[in-house]
């Protein structure tokens, strides 16, 4: 009984600290870092509970989660930008010729990998940092992130907004199924127009 009485607790204080003038910014904070930094956060169950806590807020936190999360990604990118120029000091002439060749491959596909990490379980700062590693396109990164986050936290939020507290095991029992519609369609895209 006490276990439940803890649990209870803590859940009141999360809701009444969602509920402040802050809460917000904890929100972009965590969506920064999650997109900035390979750490284990996950920015989509403090929207949830953001939103399950605020209603009426739901468009605002899923625009600031998506442009909190596109900052972090850029400073990913300039992250792998800046190790990728102080990696390649140290390889030999062939080897920057083979990395040379196979970052192009990439480079020409920034766009669809961004969004696969954007949407998918894939951890999106790795390719965040990969794609700064290539010295990928950072309109075609941006564009995608845009894209798939937009997607992502658009579908968590009203997923969230309508069915409300349900919606949390809602979203983990699908994230898969969601991961893999999005793969069958970028793999479609690839089958009709290459």
């Amino acid at each position: 009984m006490e276990k439940n009485g803890l649990i209870d607790r803590l859940t009141n204080k999360l809701e009444r600290l969602l509920q402040t003038k802050y809460s917000l910014f904890g929100i972009a904070v965590i969506s920064f870092f999650e997109s900035a930094l390979v750490v284990p956060i996950i920015t989509d169950p403090f929207m949830v509970a953001y939103i399950l806590a605020n209603r009426s807020k739901t468009t605002l936190v899923i625009i600031v989660t998506i442009f909190s999360s596109l900052l972090g990604g850029v400073v990913a990118y300039f992250m792998g930008m800046f190790f990728s120029t102080f990696m390649l000091a140290f390889l030999s002439t062939d080897s920057i010729t083979q990395f040379y060749q196979i970052s192009e491959n990439f480079k020409n596909q920034t766009f669809i990998f961004t969004i696969i990490g954007a949407v998918t379980p894939i951890p999106y700062t790795l390719v965040a940092l990969a794609t700064g590693f290539v010295k990928g396109g950072l309109l075609m990164f941006i564009l995608g992130t845009i894209v798939g986050r937009t997607f992502r936290y658009s579908i968590v939020g009203y997923i969230t907004y309508r069915i409300g507290p349900r919606s949390i095991k809602l979203i983990q029992e699908n994230i898969i199924i969601l991961s893999a519609i999005v793969l069958l369609i970028i793999a479609s895209y690839y089958l009709f127009f290459y």
